[in-house]
């Protein structure tokens, strides 16, 4: 009987060899047998037809997109975006659902996890699946329909005190008193204050030019823009702060080379500056004592949305929200302290 001849090429090596032109390429499949040639078409055509992995799409965005934004920034996505590959590590991109996005973030949202957490989870996912979208390698993005659970925790920082203030308002004159008083009669950002120049105040126009901020890559200072329209603006200068603005050139807090500060030479002022002045302020409560005095001068939402650089009115509104409750708490304890006497 008559050997049976190969389907196949057979190569010198002695494999068997088929080769086809998928999507334009050239595949070679190359196994000791006509079936194993077969069997491995077949699974590179099931392959081809489940589409890659999650895991393959997300490292091929960081990849990308990691390289484009703030080191702050990408430092917040990593935790997020290791958090999704281990969700979804076993599952074709194509598969992903809305069901699986919003089960993730139930299950964060189930162990108590922030709200501003949850809120970059969803980004980060919705983001790496917006590439894929784009690419065409999904036809819709599986993000778009999935929104942040509601009732998750969230804790608005402490507002300053009477007291704090009072150590602010006074002693702007005492060594490293001047950022504090800077932020607290700006609303600045750390950030913002570290970048500004004698160039971006003019004390004709009265207002202050917020243009740029101040980030750290492992400790070394560099300059970006502002992450959306609404960081670059001008803000009020008041008369009681200009009064006390030295005048000069260069950066109004330079670091000891006379360059931006070091992230440890910021953080080593200001602990210094808490312990002189007997106060445990960090900068955004500053900011929200700012938020307050726009608060008492009855200055609208969206008017101190502007000042403050927000992007969402919905940020204003808490704050407002949060110094609109304290107030009335703080009426409470004196009310009753009174009627207690009378």
């Amino acid at each position: 009987m008559a050997k049976k001849q190969p389907k196949y090429y057979v190569r010198p090596d002695g494999l068997h060899e088929a080769i086809r032109v998928i999507n334009g390429k050239r595949v070679p499949f190359r196994g000791h047998s006509d079936a194993e040639v077969e069997r491995k078409m077949i699974a590179y055509h099931e392959e081809l037809e489940r589409g890659p992995m999650f895991v393959d799409i997300a490292e091929k965005w960081h990849g990308e997109h990691f390289p484009t934004i703030a080191p702050s920034t990408a430092k917040t996505y990593k935790a997020a975006l290791e958090r999704a590959k281990e969700r979804f590590k076993d599952l074709p991109i194509k598969e992903l659902t809305p069901t699986d996005i919003d089960s993730l973030l139930q299950l964060m949202a189930a162990q108590q996890f922030a709200r501003k957490t949850v809120t970059t989870q969803l980004l980060v996912v919705n983001l790496i699946c917006r590439s894929a979208a784009l690419a065409g390698t999904i036809r819709t993005n599986p993000c778009d329909p999935v929104r942040v659970p509601k009732g998750l925790k969230y804790t608005p920082r402490e507002l300053p005190s009477e007291n704090e203030l009072k150590i602010v308002k006074e002693g702007w004159s005492q060594p490293r008193g001047l950022l504090p008083y800077f932020i607290l009669y700006t609303g600045c950002r750390r950030g913002e204050a570290l970048a500004i120049t004698h160039k971006d105040i003019d004390r004709k126009r009265k207002i202050i030019t917020i243009n740029k901020s101040v980030g750290y890559d492992n400790q070394r200072p560099y300059l970006k823009q502002p992450k959306t329209a609404a960081g670059t603006r001008e803000i009020i200068l008041l008369d009681k702060l200009a009064a006390v603005l030295p005048k000069g050139i260069g950066l109004l807090f330079p670091g000891r080379d006379g360059s931006h500060m070091r992230q440890a030479e910021y953080e080593k002022n200001w602990k210094r500056w808490q312990q002189q002045a007997g106060a445990t302020l960090t900068a955004h409560q500053l900011r929200h004592g700012f938020a307050t005095m726009l608060f008492e001068a009855g200055i609208p939402e969206r008017d101190a949305m502007d000042l403050l650089g927000h992007s969402d009115i919905k940020l204003t509104h808490n704050i407002y929200t949060h110094i609109r409750k304290t107030r009335k708490d703080e009426t409470a304890v004196k009310l009753n302290e009174t009627a207690n006497k009378f």
